[in-house]
C-alpha cells in the first residue's frame, strides 16, 4: 500500500475514534437476531449538493428506480425496501455524522457507500465498527478494500490503479507508426487520482503502463483541487511535445483542462479524461468541441447484454442521456448484489450475508461476478471515444463500434 494512502487511512480511523464511532462495535457479531417483519432499511449518503452533485444525481436516480422495481414486485423475500439516502454535501465530515445516524438512530439493515474515495475513506472503518458490510458502488479502492478485510464489497470492475489500463491496451491495436510515444500526465493531488498515476503495491498505474509499452513520460505534473486556470500546465505539456495526454482529475476539473487544451490548440495524438467517467455524464454534451477525440472509461456497455443494462439504457434515454453513465451501472450492480444476497441467504444478518456473498456468483449489470477475498471483483473495462459529437466504444475489440481515432 502506498505510504500516503496508509497515512490517510490512519488519519480517518483516528477521526472516527474522536467522533465516538467505535462505540458502535458492540453491535457487531453475536448471535443473529430474529428476522423482523418490517421493511428492509437500506441507507447511505450522497453528495447531492456540492462538488460531487453531478455523479451523485446519477446514483440517486438508480436507487429510486431499483427501489420502485423491487417494491412493485413484492419486495425481497416478502419484505419491502425503504431507501434512506441523506445529503452529505460532498464532504467527509458531514458524511461521518450522517452514517453514525444511519447506524444508531435509523438502524439500517444494509449500508451503501457514498460516492468518491474522498468522502468514503472515513466511512469504511465506521461501517466495520458498526458491524455492517459496506456495499460499495461509490468508489474503487484496493487499499481500502484490503483494510476492510472483507467487510466492504464493491462492484467497480476496475480499481483506481487500473483506470488507464484499457487505454494502453487500445493503443496496442494501432499500427506502430500511429502510436504515441511521449506521455504527459496531469494529475489532481488526491489519493484516488494519484493512485491512478502511481499504481498500488508496485502494480498498475499510468506511469508503469507507459513504461511497459515502451513510452517515455516527458511531462508529469500535479494540481490542487482549487486550481481553475490550467494555461501554464497546458503550455508545459505542449513544450514537452506530449502526444498522449492523460488527464487524471475529477469531472469538473477534467472539463476545465480539456477546454483549456482546446483553447490553446493543444492537439496530441490522443487525450484521455481518465481520472473519472466524465465522458459518460449528461454534462459531457456541453463540453462541445473540446470533447472531440477524447477517450474515456466506463464500466459497461449495452451490447454486453448483462442483466439490468436494458433497464438502465431505458432510464438513461428517458433522462435525455446519450449513454448509460458509468456510475449508474455500478450503482445498479451493487443493489443487484444486495437483492440477490438477501434473497439467497434469507436474512439481513451481516455474518450470514458475508458467508453467502463470498460463496456465490452474482448476475449483475457489470457481468457475472464472484468476489475476490478482499471484496473486489475481477477486472473489466470499456474504453470510449467521442467522435463527431457521439460517444463510441472502441475497446475491447469485440465491443468496438468505431476504430480508435488518432489526431493528425
Amino acid at each position: 500500500m502506498p505510504k500516503w494512502y496508509a497515512q490517510a487511512v490512519r488519519r480517518t480511523i483516528v477521526a472516527a475514534v474522536v467522533l465516538g464511532t467505535f462505540t458502535l462495535s458492540a453491535c457487531a457479531g453475536g448471535e443473529a437476531a430474529k428476522e423482523p417483519d418490517g421493511p428492509i432499511k437500506i441507507g447511505g449518503t450522497l453528495g447531492l449538493t456540492g462538488a460531487l452533485a453531478g455523479p451523485a444525481g446519477e446514483y440517486k436516480a438508480i436507487y429510486d428506480m431499483w427501489a420502485a422495481q423491487v417494491n412493485k414486485a413484492g419486495g425481497i423475500s416478502g419484505r419491502k425496501v425503504e431507501m434512506i439516502i441523506k445529503n452529505d454535501d460532498s464532504t467527509p465530515a458531514t458524511a461521518q455524522t450522517l452514517y453514525q445516524s444511519l447506524l444508531t438512530t435509523d438502524q439500517v439493515d444494509i449500508l451503501l457507500a457514498p460516492y468518491s474515495t474522498y468522502v468514503g475513506t472515513p466511512i469504511v472503518p465506521l461501517a466495520r465498527s458498526g458491524g455492517k458490510i459496506l456495499f460499495n458502488g461509490g468508489f474503487p479502492s484496493e487499499p481500502l478494500s484490503d483494510e476492510a478485510k472483507g467487510w466492504m464489497v464493491g462492484t467497480y470492475p476496475y480499481m483506481e490503479s487500473q483506470y488507464t489500463r484499457g487505454v494502453f491496451e487500445a493503443i496496442k491495436t494501432l499500427p506502430a507508426d500511429q502510436r504515441p510515444s511521449r506521455v504527459g500526465i496531469l494529475t489532481l493531488n488526491n489519493p484516488f487520482t494519484l493512485a491512478a498515476r502511481d499504481g498500488n503495491g508496485g502494480k498498475n498505474g499510468a506511469i508503469r503502463y507507459a513504461e511497459d509499452a515502451g513510452m517515455k513520460v516527458v511531462y508529469n505534473e500535479e494540481y490542487s483541487s482549487d486550481t481553475t486556470d490550467f494555461t501554464s500546465a497546458i503550455n508545459s505539456a505542449k513544450a514537452a511535445r506530449v502526444d498522449l495526454f492523460l488527464v487524471l482529475g475529477l469531472p469538473e476539473d477534467s472539463v476545465r483542462i480539456l477546454k483549456a487544451a482546446h483553447t490553446q490548440e493543444f492537439t496530441p495524438k490522443l487525450t484521455c479524461a481518465c481520472g473519472s467517467q466524465v465522458s459518460t455524464l449528461p454534462t459531457w454534451s456541453g463540453v462541445g468541441a473540446a470533447a472531440e477525440g477524447v477517450l474515456g472509461t466506463t464500466t459497461g456497455w449495452p451490447s454486453q447484454g448483462f442483466k439490468g443494462l436494458d433497464e438502465l439504457a431505458a432510464l438513461s434515454k428517458s433522462r435525455g442521456e446519450e449513454v448509460i453513465p458509468a456510475y449508474a451501472i455500478v450503482a445498479y450492480a451493487t443493489l443487484q448484489v444486495v437483492q440477490q444476497a438477501i434473497a439467497g441467504a434469507g436474512t439481513t444478518d451481516q455474518d450470514r450475508l458475508r458467508e453467502y456473498i463470498y460463496s456465490h456468483t452474482f448476475d449483475t449489470a457489470v457481468g457475472k461476478i464472484k468476489f475476490n477475498p478482499n471484496g473486489t471483483v475481477p477486472y473489466s473495462q470499456v474504453i470510449v471515444q467521442t467522435i463527431g459529437g457521439k460517444t463510441f466504444p472502441i475497446w475491447p475489440k469485440e465491443l468496438a463500434d468505431h476504430d480508435l481515432a488518432v489526431a493528425k
